[in-house]
């Protein structure tokens, strides 16, 4: 088995790769070559193990001073490999006189991450922090059950919220072109104004190449949702993950509030995963750690009142890899951000 670490890859290694993350039950989007270039540029190594029959681990890793992170990694579904492939990627950022090694993987807790976590720390010094960026889970609903048995799950008054919205006229279609693009970006940017929160991140200006990246790779969809009028009130972007479906971003206009928009959109959604034969529809983060005043906790009912059950993964792997390599790197990343406020 051999480890491959390169900053480059050419036309042959990149098809190889999508190939292989294709096939791979555990592959997040984040994963997928080309997709953190819509929303930020980072020094990226990309990790690979092969053998005679061809690529059996793959890994993007973000580097930077120092430091690397390595977001819902490494694509594998075998746990051994899985092991393999992390101790080749602790061995060469340690003999690159990195401090710290960041791992979050892609996998849900159970048998498989427990000997993955027990493999990794005979061998490395890790902390595990027990807070939001450290511990993450969320709500999934199996779709392996009838529609009606996902229906009867839902809250009553998000039962009452579909019908309303049938009634109402309320109906759900596809992104097609430009000027759907164009109305899932103007209701977003109208959202985060009358909420006075922020995008995220989200690539507003790149979404066009976005959605093409999507729809080329058949890794997610668009929906939209069009009042009596045809008129579109509500966006929700669709990722495909290996044998989920991702609830990745919505957004409903905040001026259309008599029309329960957001339920019927993930209901629609739910149907549309199952009768394509995805295992499990995923809403993508449940904040255990807000409170009561916190605009989250309220996300978080919402979600919950879909039904489904909690999925976690396991704590994120800090890994020093010199003593105290965590902490150094905490540090220098306190002062950067010091130096950037007074500047």
């Amino acid at each position: 088995m051999q480890a491959i670490f390169k900053y480059n890859l050419d036309k042959q290694e990149k098809e190889s790769i999508n190939s292989f993350c294709d096939s791979c039950e555990y592959c997040s989007i984040e994963q997928m070559i080309g997709w953190t270039d819509f929303f930020y540029k980072a020094r990226i190594c990309y990790f690979y193990l092969l053998d005679d029959s061809g690529i059996k681990s793959f890994c993007q890793i973000n580097e930077s001073f120092k430091s690397a992170q390595i977001y819902y990694g490494p694509v594998c579904d075998d746990r051994e490999l899985v092991v393999l492939s992390l101790n080749e990627i602790i061995s060469y950022y340690r003999k690159k006189g990195y401090f710290y090694l960041g791992v979050q993987m892609y996998r849900k807790t159970g048998y498989d991450t427990d000997y993955i976590e027990y493999c990794i720390n005979k061998k490395n010094n890790i902390k595990y922090k027990f807070n939001n960026q450290n511990t993450k889970s969320s709500i999934e609903i199996d779709l392996g059950r009838s529609v009606e048995e996902i229906w009867n799950d839902f809250r009553e008054g998000h039962k009452k919220s579909i019908k309303k919205a049938h009634k109402m006229g309320v109906t759900i279609s596809r992104a097609e072109n430009d000027s759907d693009l164009e109305a899932f970006i103007s209701i977003i940017n109208k959202m985060c104004k009358a909420r006075n929160i922020s995008d995220d991140g989200f690539p507003i200006k790149n979404l066009k190449e976005l959605y093409n990246f999507l729809v080329q790779r058949n890794k997610g969809v668009i929906l939209l949702a069009k009042d009596s009028e045809g008129v579109i009130v509500g966006v929700d972007m669709l990722v495909y993950q290996g044998s989920s479906v991702v609830m990745y971003k919505g957004a409903t206009d905040p001026d259309r509030r008599d029309l329960p928009i957001s339920h019927l959109l993930i209901y629609e959604a739910i149907v549309k995963a199952k009768n394509e034969k995805f295992r499990y529809f995923d809403f993508w983060g449940y904040n255990h750690f807000a409170d009561e005043h916190d605009q989250v906790f309220y996300i978080n009912q919402f979600k919950k009142g879909f039904g489904g059950y909690f999925s976690f993964f396991p704590k994120k792997m800090n890994i020093s890899l010199i003593p105290q390599g965590y902490y150094v790197c905490m540090f220098l990343t306190f002062l950067k951000r010091l130096i950037y406020k007074l500047r």
